[in-house]
């Protein structure tokens, strides 16, 4: 049982994005993230030790505000520190295409990812690391910011490799939900402030 989940893990966090970036290929990047979400899910649904009515705790509006606030500060001075001109560059360049991403980005990108990396990861890989929730929080930011190699740039793997840890907090100490809506709310932040371009 042990050899199967090492290699699952293996699998599923380092091969697949490896695979990705040697095709460097946008359609395999969704595709596979869709096909590895549908097997997390269904996985899930058939494991009888987990419990969905688990991730129907509700939203802490405040945790979610103060991450909020602190992306957005952040956010704003990583771009003044890096490139200026890349300021607001995805609603002022394409306004229609910026409002579509921000609504369908938490659908179709962070539930995906959240049910893949929080959910599944949590709950399957528990019992090879003796349930040591600090390990395999290290472990967790290390699989997501790697995962983001696929974008090929160091950019995506170090914001990635940041927000990790709060991600994998609130999910463990607040909620799936409160993890999805900021999750969320980060990711509309970076294509908001200009950063977009690092992430797709």
């Amino acid at each position: 049982m042990a050899s199967s989940l090492k290699f699952e893990l293996s699998f599923i966090y380092l091969f697949l994005p490896l695979f990705i970036l040697i095709f460097q290929s946008k359609i395999l990047i969704f595709t596979l993230l869709y096909l590895v979400f549908i097997f997390t899910f269904i996985k899930l649904r058939q494991d009888k030790s987990f419990q969905f009515k688990f991730l129907k705790k509700k939203i802490s509006w405040k945790i979610t505000f103060i991450c909020f606030l602190v992306f957005l500060i952040f956010g704003y001075l990583y771009v003044l520190f890096y490139d200026p001109s890349l300021l607001f560059s995805f609603p002022k360049n394409n306004f229609r295409l910026w409002v579509i991403v921000m609504f369908i980005y938490p659908f179709f990108s962070v539930i995906p990812q959240e049910i893949i990396y929080r959910v599944y990861f949590y709950h399957r890989y528990k019992k090879l690391f003796s349930g040591n929730l600090l390990l395999l929080t290290l472990l967790n930011l290390f699989f997501f910011s790697f995962a983001h190699i696929v974008f090929n740039n160091l950019h995506a793997i170090l914001i990635t490799a940041i927000a990790s840890p709060i991600f994998s907090y609130l999910y463990i100490k607040e909620s799936f939900f409160t993890c999805v809506l900021v999750h969320s709310l980060g990711g509309q932040i970076i294509f908001t402030l200009g950063l977009g371009r690092y992430f797709y």
